[in-house]
């Protein structure tokens, strides 16, 4: 029984050498396939990928360029303007820059395309937020000091 047993080992040993060779076998072939598909991987990103992204990136900023110049930048300069053209008659200058900007910006608004979409949507919300900043900062600056102090009671 203790031949058996020995021989039964040794076969044993035999099936699992191999087996790690073909393990090792598999394991070279599969780091080959990995290694071509690295590389075919690479080939296909710099050949079409790359070029279709940059291609979107490009017309993303383009388009993206033309919003802010056509329909942002406008609407900032007509608030702006007003801004100086009501800080400046409130000062008492009557009609000076403020009012010319005033004037610059309300044409360069009527030039511009009208156009519906999420960028229009979304300047008129950078517009209304300047407006409101700048509101307040009038709101401060013209508000009365009596409130600003308190007196402590000692």
């Amino acid at each position: 029984m203790g031949r058996k047993k020995l021989s039964e080992s040794e076969r044993l040993r035999a099936d699992a050498e191999r087996l790690l060779r073909e393990q090792r076998e598999v394991l070279a072939h599969a780091g080959s396939v990995v290694r071509d598909a690295s590389r075919e991987l690479g080939r296909y990103a710099h050949d079409e990928a790359y070029p279709r992204v940059a291609a979107g990136a490009r017309h993303a900023a383009s388009a993206t360029r033309h919003k802010i110049i056509d329909e942002v930048l406008p609407g900032v300069a007509s608030v702006i303007g007003s801004t100086l053209a009501a800080v400046e008659s409130a000062r008492g200058s009557g009609a000076s820059t403020g009012a010319k900007v005033a004037t610059v910006a309300a044409a360069a608004l009527r030039k511009a395309p009208k156009k519906s979409g999420a960028g229009k949507i979304i300047g008129l919300g950078i517009v209304a937020a300047a407006a409101l900043g700048v509101g307040y900062v009038l709101w401060q600056t013209f508000r009365a000091d009596d409130e600003l102090w308190v007196e402590e009671d000692a």
